[in-house]
């Protein structure tokens, strides 16, 4: 009882502060279940940057990781952007570096390089167009064919569509760790375990993951798929937070989690990172807040701009 008073102190806290700052609160749907609940919006990253650039709001509390924060603040310069643990990175976002990127871009020629939005403002600026795991397909669809197709940060997302597509194109060698690290012994087990459930799976685990699931999709798109489904029970492979989602929406379902190779549930550590604690904090503070360099800002904007063109 005790803790609860707590929490429902802090929440009425963070509710005023919101209020006083006319600030609005994002989620991703892989942050803990309290800090969804007390969202403004919640959802996957194409969502979510739609949603940074449509707002009215003076202050964007973004509870997510940081690429996507700094999303919000390349839409939104005027804005104060904040997030509630400047620490909180991608594992995927942070593997390398812009440099990196634009030495492998120079090696092709006439290149059109499409970068997942789980990248660093810098690549994004050296991108032709970002894509998310909502609208790659589109996106690599509506690629110029008299270019030589460049496909960067998640080679496993890449690959998907790149098989999916039948068409050719360079990956670069990034990965999430939380999607790559899925045991297939244990996937196995689960569903000799269970031969009713139905196997989905985000496009950023590997190939040798999505060859056994019956559903393949984004964030969003499983939860959409879950709920319109007849099916009773499913092994979801993607970070745990969009269980909270799917148990509230749909509680008579059955939702099996798959571990990781060494034995411990899949999680990502950054979207954790996210407390009610540190939300309240930024809020008091207007910090940590994201700054950007508005030449490198606006360099990229355009592609980003391009990805919600059409999209």
């Amino acid at each position: 009882m005790f803790s609860t008073t707590i929490m429902k102190n802090n929440i009425e806290i963070l509710l005023d502060l919101k209020k006083q700052r006319n600030a609005i609160i994002l989620a991703h749907y892989y942050v803990e279940p309290e800090i969804q609940d007390i969202a403004d919006f919640l959802g996957d990253s194409l969502a979510l940057a739609r949603k940074a650039k449509e707002s009215t709001a003076d202050v964007i509390l973004f509870c997510g990781v940081h690429f996507m924060a700094e999303t919000a603040k390349i839409l939104n310069p005027a804005k104060t952007v904040l997030i509630p643990d400047i620490t909180a990175g991608c594992s995927l976002a942070d593997c390398s570096t812009a440099d990196e990127l634009q030495r492998w871009k120079s090696s092709f020629e006439n290149p059109y390089l499409i970068s997942y939005i789980n990248c660093s403002t810098k690549i994004k600026a050296i991108s032709d167009i970002i894509c998310t795991s909502s609208n790659a397909e589109k996106i690599i669809t509506a690629a110029p064919k008299n270019k030589t197709i460049l496909f960067a940060t998640d080679r496993y997302l890449g690959g998907y569509f790149k098989n999916k597509l039948g068409i050719n194109m360079q990956l670069w060698k990034d990965f999430c760790i939380v999607h790559r690290s899925y045991s297939e012994k244990d996937l196995l087990k689960k569903n000799h375990n269970h031969p009713d459930a139905e196997i989905v799976a985000h496009p950023e685990c590997p190939e040798n993951i999505l060859n056994y699931a019956d559903f393949v999709g984004s964030t969003t798109a499983i939860i959409n798929h879950i709920l319109h489904s007849n099916i009773d029970k499913f092994i979801v492979l993607t970070e745990t937070g969009i269980l909270h989602q799917l148990s509230k929406k749909i509680p008579n379902k059955q939702f099996i989690t798959v571990l990781n190779d060494s034995g411990n549930v899949n999680i990502c550590q950054n979207m954790k990172k996210n407390t009610i604690k540190k939300i309240i904090s930024a809020l008091e503070a207007l910090q940590p807040e994201i700054l950007i360099d508005e030449t490198l800002r606006t360099q990229a904007l355009k592609p980003l701009d391009k990805m919600l063109e059409i999209s």
